[in-house]
């Protein structure tokens, strides 16, 4: 694999409230399918050997039009599902939450372990080494993933050798396009949240 394109999916009702997520399956609104769509319009033309999806709906959702454009298949790819969520904060916002020790700790320490939610560095260690299996199979190639904000934070920390710690500075938004690409010299961030118009 030369290129690794990462697309956060497109906007839900849920992301719009505020709402954590996990993996309920919860899909892209009009806004979403917009963004999607725009998507697709901005990566069709490009040479593109693959496109991979979380198992979420809402990230099947917005590649499906990609995968029309292209006439590719959507492969659906475990190691790029969001963050697991217990069932006690899915649905609930930051507001609601607060006071639970728990969620506190993780807002100042993203690497704090939790039975509430699944450990960023498990989710690093599954979403680094699904994009190392996609650099096996696909070599020289572009390639699409289609996942959630954190899981392609962590990836994009990974190959730019940032503490785990300090992902959340990298910015993921929904419907947002980034680019790594892969040479002799090591990975080179390229595109970071760019959102198609």
């Amino acid at each position: 694999m030369k290129k690794l394109i990462l697309v956060r999916h497109g906007l839900t009702d849920w992301n719009e409230n505020g709402r954590l997520m996990g993996r309920a399956d919860v899909e892209i609104n009009t806004r979403g399918h917009t963004q999607a769509e725009r998507v697709a319009h901005a990566l069709a033309p490009r040479a593109i050997d693959a496109i991979y999806s979380s198992p979420q709906v809402r990230a099947r959702q917005t590649a499906a039009p990609l995968a029309e454009a292209t006439r590719k298949d959507v492969v659906v790819e475990s190691a790029f599902d969001e963050v697991w969520l217990s069932e006690a904060w899915k649905g609930k916002t930051v507001t609601e939450l607060r006071g639970d020790e728990d969620l506190e700790r993780t807002i100042v320490d993203p690497t704090y372990r939790s039975d509430a939610i699944e450990p960023i560095a498990d989710v690093q260690a599954r979403t680094v080494a699904g994009a190392e299996r996609l650099h096996e199979l696909h070599a020289g190639g572009t390639v699409v993933v289609v996942s959630h904000g954190d899981p392609l934070r962590v990836i994009v920390a990974h190959y730019l050798g940032l503490d785990l710690s300090m992902f959340r500075r990298l910015t993921c938004d929904n419907g947002s396009v980034s680019e790594l690409v892969f040479n002799r010299r090591g990975p080179r961030l390229e595109i970071l949240n760019w959102s198609p118009s």
